[in-house]
């Protein structure tokens, strides 16, 4: 087999062979004696000679072990799937073959006689002059797309056509957390209409995408009528207003959403309306245990924390908020004039020209954030300040929160600081996870042009030019990792699934 590849292609096989850039967070070395890691490389099985593969058509699974894309021969195209070729059709359909959640699905679009139709599981479902790319339930047994008939479309549950109509956006196919409901936006006589579990609501000028409750029994959203906006729940509509902004449920499942009336806009909890009226109000935030309730507030030109219905002190900007787990204590970062301070359980603390999104262990005993003061960037761990660098990442806390890591850069060079210890040096690092018992930490690490997966500080043996894009690794057990992988062979790229054992 051979991949064809046009300019565009090769600048994707380029992209696949490389990590991004993007740098995220690592650990450093934990153990004192470089330990064996037992090394596994599957690769993935190439397709039968005379047919050509579609390097920017290849996909893999969630779990990282099935890969499929498509491939040509004589003018017919086919899905291979872990080197089997599928069914031969006139053409497969862009964006697709793609993987259910699960990764244990396979779908992809094909044409046949003229028309185009999905092919699930290697069953062909009912043909349409153009079918979407479907959208699947979280627990990848229900799929919703659209195919069309002439000037309609055509909603598709699964294999069982809906119903037809105008128009339906392809972006307001949604399923319930536990996959037992759905909901789509359709247009029918020029307005809007929700249909939730196959059921029809009202027509609207405008709706937005319907919004889920923690218990998947209740459903929101915001439509639009003559002028006025008012909140959809359950079917049953509300009072209206001049403008309807942010809403969501709280953990126990009841609604709040924000309301405008005149140039004022106020709180409403379950139906009931807030006495006291701002010129703004901002999204609101709940603590884990959804006993406490915290929003932003904006008063003539500035801005307040709202806390429990108490308003802290004013700023000129106020921007990321964040609880703790056991939901007893609270962060936020804020601007007076050009400078930045963190808040911590109403404590102030700066000043910083930069102050980034803080972050809780999972303990909650500590609370770290990076900050920038005169061109150099450091990390504030419990108020106090760490080395500076010319740059830093967002801390990363051990599941276990009894460490702290961070990436620094200085003089040219990327090294991971572990409790306030330097790692060695590397070129460019990447894409760390914690292992979940937090006894392990991995990350993938470029020297020489070559890419190396790296544990608690040691590198494993094996070398690649790079690691799929998009990709991470993956702790499969608290002592087996997994990534996907990749090897310039004589005439095309060689993907791996590969897996590292820590003894």
């Amino acid at each position: 087999m051979r991949l064809k590849m046009n300019v565009t292609e090769r600048m994707i096989i380029r992209m696949l062979g490389c990590i991004t850039a993007c740098l995220l967070f690592f650990a450093s070395a934990i153990f004192a004696a470089s330990p064996v890691f037992k090394e596994t490389l599957s690769p993935f099985p190439l397709t039968a000679e005379g047919w050509t593969g579609y390097a920017v058509s290849i996909k893999f699974s969630s779990n990282y072990t099935d890969m499929a894309y498509v491939a040509s021969r004589n003018k017919k195209f086919a899905v291979v799937h872990n080197g089997k070729i599928g069914p031969v059709y006139d053409g497969i359909g862009q964006d697709t073959p793609i993987f259910s959640p699960d990764g244990k699905r396979i779908i992809y679009k094909a044409k046949k006689s003229g028309k185009w139709l999905l092919v699930v599981d290697n069953k062909e479902l009912p043909s349409y002059e153009a079918v979407s790319t479907p959208v699947f339930s979280p627990d990848s047994t229900r799929m919703l797309y659209i195919g069309q008939k002439g000037e309609k479309h055509c909603l598709v549950l699964n294999d069982r056509e809906i119903g037809c109509y105008e128009k339906i956006p392809t972006d307001r196919l949604t399923f319930s957390g536990d996959s037992a409901r759905w909901a789509a936006i359709v247009m029918k006589k020029g307005e809007y209409v929700v249909i939730l579990d196959g059921k029809e609501g009202a027509p609207y000028e405008r709706v937005t995408p319907p919004l889920c409750s923690p218990d998947n029994r209740r459903v929101a959203y915001t439509a639009k009528r003559s002028g006025k906006w008012m909140i959809v729940v359950d079917g049953k509509e509300g009072p209206t207003w001049d403008a309807t902004g942010v809403f969501l449920f709280n953990p126990d499942s009841q609604l709040y959403y924000t309301a405008q009336k005149g140039d004022k806009w106020r709180l409403i909890i379950e139906g009931k309306e807030g006495t006291t009226t701002y010129d703004g109000i901002g999204l609101p935030v709940f603590s884990p245990d959804g006993k406490h309730l915290s929003m932003l507030v904006v008063k003539g030109k500035k801005y307040h924390m709202n806390i429990d219905g108490k308003e802290e002190a004013a700023w000129d900007e106020i921007q990321v908020l964040n609880y703790s787990s056991n939901s007893k204590r609270i962060a936020y970062n804020a601007r007076k004039g050009e400078t930045w301070f963190m808040i911590v359980d109403g404590q102030t603390q700066g000043p910083y020209d930069v102050a980034s999104m803080p972050v809780f262990s999972s303990d909650s005993r500590h609370v770290a954030f990076a900050a920038k003061r005169d061109s150099k960037w450091f990390i504030v761990m419990d108020g106090r300040e760490e080395t500076s660098y010319n740059i830093v990442t967002t801390p990363l806390f051990s599941p276990d929160g009894k460490h702290i890591s961070y990436i620094a850069q200085k003089e040219g060079i990327w090294l991971i600081v572990t409790d306030g210890k330097e790692g060695p040096a590397y070129a460019k690092v990447a894409n760390p996870v914690w292992s979940p018992d937090s006894k392990h930490l991995a990350y993938m690490a470029e020297m020489s042009e070559l890419w190396v997966v790296c544990i608690d500080g040691w590198r494993a043996q094996n070398t690649f030019g790079g690691f799929l894009k998009g990709t991470s690794l993956k702790f499969i057990t608290p002592n087996r990792i997994r990534a996907l992988a990749m090897k310039q062979g004589k005439t095309q790229p060689v993907f791996f699934t590969y897996e590292i054992e820590i003894p």
